[in-house]
Formats: C-alpha cells, structure tokens, sequence
C-alpha cells in the first residue's frame, strides 16, 4: 500500500474516535491487526509534518495527538484497526505556556502544549531534566501515558523566577507545585 493510500484510510478510520472530542482514547489497549509506516514527522518544535508538507489544521493534529502511542522508543498513530508508525525528532509534544498561582505550599503550575493539554505539574505529570543523545539537559513534562513534552526555553526561563533551593539537599533547585517540590 502507498503511502498516500494509508492517510486516507488510516483518516477515515477516525471518524468513530471524532465523537470522543477532547477524551483521550484508551490506545494502549487497542491491538490493532494492521501496522504501516506514515511519513508523518513530528518536528521539535512542536510541528507536525506529512510527506514533507506542514499540517495546519490544529483539529486534525489535536486528533492524531490524543491517538498517539510510545511502543519502547518508537511512536505510533492507533485505532482499534490500525498502528501507524510515524517520526519524532525530540519529544511529540512543546509546553508553550505556563501559569503560576499562589505561593509556597499552595504554589500551582498549570502548563499548555502545542496540542491543547493543559494539565497542572503534580506527581501524575513531573517535571525532569532528560539528557538527549547530543548530551543536552532538557527539562520535559510528563503529559500523559509515557508521552512527554519539551519545556519551551520561553517556558523555561519563566519557571526559573520560581525556582527554588531544595530544603533537602544544599545547591539544588527546583520548583513547587500541587504541595511537591520537583528537583531539576
């Protein structure tokens, strides 16, 4: 099958899961027969890419984010009747946006991605510092499952006017949120 053949089906098999409208599919249940490859690339910023070409509809990128699977290292696109394999460059999501509230204990960090998630740093979704394969430090997110997202370097540096040292351990910083500090 070619590859301009598998969007088209792969898409239309989606058509059921529109009706899940921001719910997050159980995918990592699905065990779907058939498994392609997709010239999808998921670039580090954030953007999604078919066949060279930038996909600019933010509903069909939202679509394919809240199907998509990390199987070991590899990323896949999942129905019930199908897994596609696609490419990721550094992480499928980017925090773009961050909102701190309240102070000390009762500080909260609420994050977006580039994707519409938006969920508040807490033990279910931790903050971490993941070294690439260049050796660079970078701070990530836990959104979902085992689906992470890159901290924009904006993002960043406006969590770091929060930033705080540990009271555990001298010399090493971290934020608050939801009551837990998250060491970086």
């Amino acid at each position: 099958m070619t590859t301009q053949k598998i969007l088209p089906n792969f898409a239309s098999e989606l058509k059921d899961l529109l009706a899940l409208e921001g719910k997050i599919p159980p995918v990592e249940t699905w065990t779907p027969s058939r498994e392609s490859e997709l010239n999808i690339v998921i670039k580090r910023d954030g953007s999604w890419w078919y066949n060279g070409d930038e996909m600019t509809r933010e509903a069909t990128v939202q679509l394919f984010s809240r199907i998509l699977l990390l199987d070991e290292e590899d990323y896949y696109l999942v129905t019930p009747a199908e897994k596609v394999k696609i490419t990721v460059e550094c992480l499928p999501f980017v925090v773009r946006l961050a909102e701190v509230s309240g102070e000390g204990r009762d500080q909260r960090v609420l994050l977006s991605t580039n994707v519409g998630d938006t969920f508040e740093l807490s033990p279910d979704h931790p903050i971490a510092l993941l070294e690439n394969s260049a050796g660079e430090a970078l701070p990530v997110v836990t959104v979902r499952r085992n689906l992470q997202a890159l901290i924009s370097r904006q993002v960043y540096y406006e969590l770091a006017d929060y930033m705080e040292e540990s009271a555990d351990e001298a010399d090493r910083y971290g934020i608050r949120s939801s009551g837990h500090f998250f060491k970086l």
